[in-house]
């Protein structure tokens, strides 16, 4: 598991280890290499006509010149050796010999002299075999079918704007082409994987040329179309100039250098092929796989690790488009630390200065580097704030954010958040603080403490907060990733498990910070839990077990009567079940033991300390199925009907004496027909003489999609139910249940409807219902409708959309509504632009915190390609309601 990486600048072009040192004069021609020179841009794409042509070639002791040559040499270092004659009709046995003497006597590495018919590729020279009749066919087929290639290559490269940066706009019918990019860049692979691996020092080099005049010992001139290779690289020059006696090497009249997954371009560069320096002159560059381009006044190689760029400036924009770029007038790149270093740099949006840096560092590629975050802006009609986190990256598997808060009214909030991650566990201290001001009399502070471990079999998980004051997130907020002022109680968790083969247990302490004027809930200090299916179950018959013991505890600060009742409880459930499944039904009776035992503390007066009740449960679950096939518009389906009937019993057993430590009554669903216990939690088990009837039914499309599913049910009792979980409460004497209702609608991939309802049995009024109605057509348009209701005490409902207006412009928003108070409980409206190399985000919003008090705020966000952002995402608050807006945004950010 790793450490979140926080946004960063990938500024790989610390790829630009331009290794023209190691370029030699002499080479051969590799025939396996396709690239060629089409429309003053490579394509190594296209297949490629080859020849075995050869022609003598004379060379006079001073000097040699020839056309449509391609040199080669397996010893480059031997630049200054004179170059021996080399005829062309070599037999195999020349080709193996290493060393040749010329006039003088002197030992020399053979040459190999070939005038090719195609100048990127010259096979070495042989006789070449007869072709029968097939052969040649097949050769003939070959050579159409690899020239109507090219001429396509060549008109699609024509028709590419921007061309000369790899740019290639994508085709009509590409599902990419409706994004915000028009285009992506495309990289040519130069040289072969076996090749690459070895050290540049060991690769052999390549060179062509249409001409070349050598003055032997002194100087080499290559014009016309020079291309050099070596492994990966490879560079164009319409000419090159080489000293034999200094080593240096100039290319002139505009130059091109590859390497796969970069290219640049210049108008001349120069070095020495003894030293590592290499320099470029008013130079273009492109990173294809991080979509990095710019441009440079010099650009220099200074050692294997180390590059300058001087007067330069980078940009993750497509060409032609400058949004936005930073410019410096020296730019640093150390491939080995994964660092760079700008001076005096300059960030431009729009044509326009924004922000200067005297000194700006950076990384370079995915490792994190100590640094500033960008900053979070939101403005407020109660308290405006700035948030500038910096970034600590103390080790791979360690680090920490430092982010102080300047608000307008409450003065400087400190906030940190340190991570450590190891084999076993991942770890976060989360710690804020702001000093006593005259806006707070008292220090403020918070902490949190966070930790999820495996360890073999045993779990363990923390999670503590901890606050100075019931208003420090309403007032203050936070970017620490602890509880937020939605929170009535502050979780303060310890939880260690154990997980075997056939049973589990664990050990939980809990206590809570309580935010609210709620009553403080019960802590479980401590809670210890097994549970199991023994593995030599009976055929069709399965035993369980569980066993729960509780010490509750609270704060009895203010609390009267039951409620400063605290104690230990021991709860034993065992439970045996028999199930037999047909493709026309199945069958499933249980049998259960609740038993429950209390020592209690401060009981009420005439209350026994220690109680124990034990409740048994019998149970019957049953269904039956049936389908039919049908056609609707053309369209097959398949229809099931699926009517399913659940009889309970539980005994009454006196259970007014036991307190409430954990319990309450769940909310009546179609669900809630078929459990054997209307409460939640271990303190109640409800008596119950029941029958449940239940009708569910499907169509399925012949793909096996489900289409709808509608449920209906209700409920029989032949007794009043008398537990409750207030003593003073009267039993519960209906002889039906209401009307249970369960709808699931999915017409088509975009829509789903849900739809839970409950209904009246005399008069049909409905008493509760959640209706949730979602339409996504794709991640970027989701449409949302949420309305809650039960009677006498909610009534809301949620609107939310997220919809773009064209593949720039995009709106979202959200409206929740209370009917009962006729109050909009929270409302916001937000627009976006996105470009292929940035976007911002303006939303205004106006929310209810308290029945009194609504804040009214307005947060922009601008986030560049590469940058990260500046301002934080003034949707963050929102994307529990707004739906699809978290999966959007991590869509988006990943894709």
């Amino acid at each position: 598991m790793l450490l979140k990486k926080y946004p960063q600048q990938k500024l790989s072009y610390a790829i630009l280890t331009i290794i023209l040192a190691n370029i030699q004069a002499t080479a051969y021609a590799d025939p396996a290499w396709k690239c060629k020179r089409i429309n003053q841009a490579w394509n190594c794409t296209a297949p490629e006509i080859t020849a075995t042509i050869a022609t003598n070639t004379s060379v006079s002791d001073d000097s040699t010149s020839s056309s449509n040559s391609t040199i080669s040499t397996s010893n480059p270092s031997q630049v200054n050796t004179d170059i021996s004659r080399r005829n062309s009709n070599l037999d195999s046995n020349d080709l193996d010999t290493n060393i040749q003497h010329n006039s003088s006597g002197q030992a020399v590495p053979k040459q190999q002299f070939t005038e090719p018919d195609t100048k990127k590729t010259a096979k070495p020279v042989s006789e070449p075999p007869a072709m029968t009749a097939d052969t040649q066919r097949d050769q003939l087929l070959l050579d159409t079918e690899v020239a109507r290639s090219e001429q396509q290559n060549i008109q699609e490269q024509t028709d590419i704007d921007n061309k000369m940066l790899d740019w290639y706009p994508y085709t009509d019918g590409d599902p990419n082409q409706q994004g915000v990019c028009k285009g992506r860049y495309i990289s040519p692979i130069i040289g072969n994987e076996d090749i690459n691996q070895e050290l540049p020092s060991l690769q052999t080099v390549f060179v062509s040329a249409d001409q070349t005049d050598t003055v032997l010992g002194k100087s080499s001139t290559l014009r016309g179309n020079v291309d050099l290779k070596q492994g990966s690289r490879s560079l164009h020059s319409p000419l090159a100039k080489l000293n034999q006696e200094t080593g240096v090497f100039s290319l002139e009249e505009g130059v091109t250098y590859r390497q796969t997954g970069l290219l640049i371009t210049g108008s001349k560069a120069k070095g020495n092929i003894n030293e590592e320096g290499t320099q470029l002159t008013n130079a273009k560059y492109v990173l294809h796989e991080s979509s990095v381009r710019g441009d440079a006044e010099v650009i220099t190689r200074k050692t294997a690790q180390v590059i300058n760029i001087e007067q330069g400036s980078f940009t993750f924009c497509p060409p032609g488009d400058e949004s936005w770029k930073i410019s410096a007038s020296e730019i640093n790149l150390d491939t080995q630390s994964g660092l760079g270093r700008a001076s005096h740099a300059k960030l431009t949006i729009l044509g326009t200065p924004v922000f200067y840096f005297p000194v700006l560092y950076f990384p370079i590629d995915d490792r994190r580097q100590s640094g500033f975050l960008y900053p979070n802006v939101k403005f407020s009609s109660n308290d405006s704030r700035v948030s500038i986190p910096y970034y600590f990256n103390i080790a791979p598997n360690i680090d920490d954010t430092l982010t102080p808060t300047l608000f307008t009214k409450s003065g400087l909030l400190i906030e940190n958040e340190l991570r450590y991650l190891n084999a076993n566990s991942l770890n976060r201290i989360s710690t804020g603080f702001q000093k006593k001001s005259s806006e707070s009399p008292d220090d403020r502070w918070a902490i949190g403490a966070n930790h999820e471990g495996q360890y073999g079999h045993f779990t363990t998980v923390i999670d503590y907060t901890k606050i100075s004051d019931d208003d420090y997130f309403t007032d203050l907020g936070t970017n620490l990733d602890v509880g937020s002022d939605d929170d009535s109680h502050l979780n303060q968790t310890a939880k260690v498990s154990f997980q075997a083969d056939t049973w589990e247990s664990s050990l939980l302490l809990q206590k809570y910070q309580t935010i609210d004027q709620s009553t403080k809930p019960y802590q479980r200090l401590p809670e210890f839990r097994i549970s199991g299916t023994p593995n030599d179950n009976l055929e069709n018959i399965s035993f369980n077990y569980r066993a729960v013991f509780t010490r509750f505890d609270r704060d009895k600060t203010g609390l009267v009567g039951a409620d400063r009742v605290t104690g230990d409880r021991l709860i034993l459930n065992p439970s045996i079940t028999a199930e037999m499944h047909k493709t026309w039904g199945y069958i499933k009776p249980t049998a259960t033991l609740w038993n429950s035992r209390y020592s209690l503390n401060d009981q009420v007066a005439g209350t026994a300390s220690d109680q124990s009740v034990t409740v048994p449960i019998l149970e019957l679950d049953s269904g039956l199925y049936f389908d039919r096939d049908f056609s609707f518009q053309g369209t097959a389906y398949t229809q099931t009907l699926e009517p399913r009937l659940y009889a309970l019993y539980v005994p009454f057993k006196d259970q007014s004496q036991l307190p409430d430590f954990d319990t309450s009554e769940l909310t009546f669903t179609y669900d809630s027909l078929f459990r054997n216990n209307r409460f939640s939690g271990d303190d109640r088990f409800g008596d119950a003489k029941q029958i449940s009837l239940g009708l569910t039914s499907r169509a399925i499309s012949d793909q096996g999609r489900e289409i709808i599913s509608a449920s209906l049910g209700h409920a029989f009792y032949f007794n009043d139910r008398k537990v409750r979980i207030d003593p003073e409460s009267l039993p519960l004497e209906e002889d039906t249940s209401d009307f249970a209702t369960a709808i699931t609608w999915r017409p088509n991939t975009r829509v789903r409807a849900l739809f839970d309802a409950a209904f009246d049995a005399g008069s049909l009024n409905n008493s509760e219902m959640t209706f949730d109605l979602k339409y996504e057509e794709d991640i970027n348009h989701v449409i949302g409708l949420r309305h809650r209701f039960t009677r006498g005490t909610r009534k809301q409902t949620t609107f939310s959309y997220l919809w773009p207006m064209s593949s720039n412009w995009s709106t979202l928003g959200l409206l929740q509504y209370d009917w009962r108070t006729r109050e909009t409980i929270d409302i916001a409206a937000g627009i976006e632009y996105q470009s292929c190399c940035w976007k911002t985000r303006l939303v205004i919003r106006d929310e209810l915190l308290t029945t009194l008090e609504r804040e009214r705020s307005i947060a922009l966000q601008i986030s560049l390609k590469g940058l990260g952002g500046i301002g934080s995402s003034p949707t963050q608050e929102l994307r529990d309601k707004i739906k699809g807006y978290e999966n959007r945004e991590y869509y988006n950010a990943n894709n």
